[in-house]
């Protein structure tokens, strides 16, 4: 069954999922702004946002923050089974659902965090291996959670060093913005909310400028 799919999905005449696909994830973008806005709503007041999105995890109601992040799990999830050599994106879904499933505080903050940095570590090096024939099994693919970004690095150092801007645009939000906020105290509570979405952005960019090179060299 998966070889159909496979097919089906870089025939974009017959099949309508990349659109669809990229359509999902360009409004992942959004999903900070529909946090902080159904937040407002709700208060019936402006307000500031958050100190991160995690924050929002109690936000009335939960689904403007549990709808946004699910989408984008099945996403990542979805693209990694259906297209060919993109299993590194089903990782990024259950990075990304850990996010969802561990509170940011509390007893659950460390397997948060955890997941969290994983994500956007990971989803920092997409662009230097989509597409790379890694012929690794789903059980290996799994046994690799732990490791699995070092392991995509080491792999990719070639890669790395003339490509490292891709790498850093997801990045550099969370190291400036970490910096001015450790230079500036009143900066302190918010930066990670602004890294974090800008990031994400970053993130989404990325996963649609490959969607669309992908579907351009699959009409050809």
């Amino acid at each position: 069954m998966r070889p159909v799919l496979q097919r089906q999905a870089t025939k974009q005449d017959d099949w309508r999922y990349q659109r669809l696909d990229q359509t999902a994830a360009a409004a992942c973008a959004f999903a900070p702004a529909i946090m902080w806005v159904a937040e407002m709503v709700h208060l019936r007041e402006w307000g500031w946002f958050r100190g991160s999105i995690s924050s929002y995890h109690d936000v009335v109601p939960p689904g403007a923050f549990f709808i946004p992040l699910t989408v984008a799990v099945m996403i990542f999830i979805t693209n990694g089974v259906v297209v060919e050599n993109h299993q590194v994106h089903v990782m990024m879904g259950l990075y990304l659902l850990g996010v969802i499933l561990f509170d940011h505080d509390g007893a659950t903050t460390i397997p948060h965090f955890f997941f969290a940095g994983y994500f956007f570590v990971t989803a920092s090096l997409l662009d230097l291996t989509r597409d790379d024939e890694i012929n690794w099994s789903w059980r290996r693919w799994l046994g690799e959670w732990l490791t699995l970004p070092w392991v995509l690095l080491w792999k990719n150092m070639k890669h790395f060093r003339t490509q490292w801007p891709r790498v850093a645009i997801v990045l550099l939000p969370f190291i400036v913005l970490g910096g001015i906020a450790w230079l500036v105290p009143d900066f302190r509570e918010r930066w990670l909310f602004i890294a974090e979405w800008l990031a994400l952005v970053a993130v989404v960019a990325q996963y649609l400028a490959h969607a669309a090179d992908h579907e351009h060299h699959a009409a050809h």
